[in-house]
């Protein structure tokens, strides 16, 4: 793992503490309806057992659902909920990421974020596993499994879906685990090819499109009635707290609310005009990303970066106070779960223009000669375009490449940063990020759990299994995991 403020390496897993279980036992965390496809990749990556635990009643090979109920009840009689197993900095850090927990009273967050650790500190008591896998951390019960995991010296790797094309990643808290051996030159140049083009898009960028009131209202309407149906599934099925229930709620303080339907006439009509005003390296976008995400929540380590929305208003009145023209644009999957108030204060920084949805993503690169990011895959997409790239930690960054901030502190610097980042070599800045990708990623098929059938798996999906163990072993042989 690089420290991005040195650029020197560290190690992957610094904190693992106690030896590590023996055997070739893997626990597999899965989200809502992918347990099937879990437990197929355990029984064909290779690596012996394998169990799949979930916070939900009735899924997986073990469920923690009455564990946690069982504690939840014997901490709440507490004034001051604790478990013993982690710290009280720890558990006010796992409610500030998850998007559920911060938003409910927080002694009642603190009772379940300690009864969910007993709970998961069961489960690895009882399988001792040698690894744990999942998808990225994005949410708390996963968060304090991974928690317990350090403490008991168990790797705990994320899997997700790769830049490069019919490839998958693996990730440690948004940093990536890499190889140790280079690619060759001909990996690196058919990289390069894949992804520097114009049109690049990764494969997991999904499109939406038809940005209109009657959209809106179809889609604030279904989540409504979805978080009521989620409701009442929650309480039939005796877990009213369960995070996969609550996270459909709209007493989460950053659901959108009818009001917000106005954000259909939000962008600015003359916004090309504005934008051929100014020269194109004075002009910095700020490509808004999905909220909340795991990239923001769980990636970044400085807790207040992840304070997204006031991070991207003190960027915008940063880089306008330097006599940029900042260009906000809204990620087209946002649509209908925005909140308006905050493109308000986006406008409210001075010289921002807002863009209309249905604006592509590689247009409004190509408009742009600074981009300013969390950790989104514009960011790369930008780098790869040529543009001074400004990110957070991010797994494709590096500081020869990218600007790359670390602290909410080092925003009102980034335009003198910017306008002091040398003229980079295009074609060797694409060959290394290239390189690095090719070093984490590794050829499988993640999205085979769309869909998954049990009774006839999909190839792709035991392909995935198969390539998946082998990467695992390869990481452990070097001393990666």
């Amino acid at each position: 793992m690089i420290d991005h403020q040195t650029g020197d390496s560290v190690p992957m897993f610094p904190d693992l503490e106690g030896p590590r279980p023996a055997g070739d036992k893997v626990l597999l965390y899965p989200v809502h309806r992918t347990s099937a496809w879990w437990s197929h990749v355990g029984r064909n990556m290779g690596w012996g057992d394998s169990k799949v635990v979930s916070d939900l009643r009735g899924d997986g090979d073990v469920d923690v659902v009455d564990d946690f109920y069982a504690e939840l009840r014997r901490l709440r009689r507490q004034d001051d909920p604790d478990s013993g197993l982690l710290s009280s900095a720890e558990i006010e850090d796992v409610i500030a990421r998850c998007r559920v927990l911060r938003w409910l009273d927080p002694q009642l967050a603190r009772a379940m974020a300690h009864a969910m650790t007993i709970a998961m500190d069961r489960v690895l008591e009882r399988e001792r596993p040698r690894i744990i896998a999942s998808f990225p951390i994005d949410r708390y019960v996963s968060d304090v499994l991974e928690r317990r995991a350090r403490k008991r010296g168990i790797p705990y790797v994320e899997v997700t879906a790769g830049v490069l094309p019919s490839s998958s990643m693996l990730m440690y808290r948004g940093a990536l685990l890499k190889m140790r051996s280079a690619p060759t030159e001909g990996a690196v140049d058919a990289a390069v090819a894949s992804i520097a083009v114009p049109d690049f898009v990764p494969t997991y960028v999904a499109k939406a499109s038809n940005f209109t009131r009657s959209r809106f209202l179809r889609t604030w309407g279904y989540f409504r009635a979805r978080g009521l149906a989620f409701k009442a599934i929650s309480i039939w099925r005796r877990d009213p707290l369960g995070l996969h229930y609550n996270d459909a709620q709209y007493f989460l303080g950053h659901k959108p609310r009818l009001r917000d339907m106005r954000v259909v006439g939000m962008h600015d009509a003359d916004w090309r005009d504005r934008v051929a005003a100014v020269p194109r390296d004075r002009r910095v976008m700020i490509a808004l990303s999905v909220f909340p995400e795991a990239s923001i929540d769980y990636w970044l380590r400085e807790l207040p970066l992840i304070a997204y929305e006031d991070l991207q208003v003190r960027a915008a009145k940063a880089f306008s106070d330097a006599g940029f023209l900042v260009l906000v644009k809204d990620h087209p999957l946002q649509f209908g779960f925005r909140q308006t108030g905050f493109l308000d204060r986006l406008r409210a920084c001075g010289k921002v223009v807002i863009l209309p949805y249905d604006v592509p993503g590689n247009e409004l690169v190509a408009l742009s000669g600074v981009s300013f990011s969390c950790t989104g895959t514009l960011g790369l997409q930008a780098a790869l375009a040529g543009l001074v790239s400004v990110v957070a930690p991010a797994y494709y960054a590096d500081p020869q490449d990218f600007v790359v901030y670390g602290s909410v502190g080092e925003v009102e610097g980034l335009p003198g940063r910017v306008m002091a980042a040398p003229s980079a070599d295009l074609g060797a800045r694409r060959r290394r990020i290239a390189a690095t990708l090719l070093q984490g990623s590794f050829g499988g098929d993640l999205f085979s759990f769309r869909g998954f059938d049990t009774v006839r798996p999909a190839s792709a999906a035991t392909d995935f299994a198969r390539a998946f163990g082998e990467r695992l072993r390869v990481l452990e042989g070097e001393g990666t995991i």
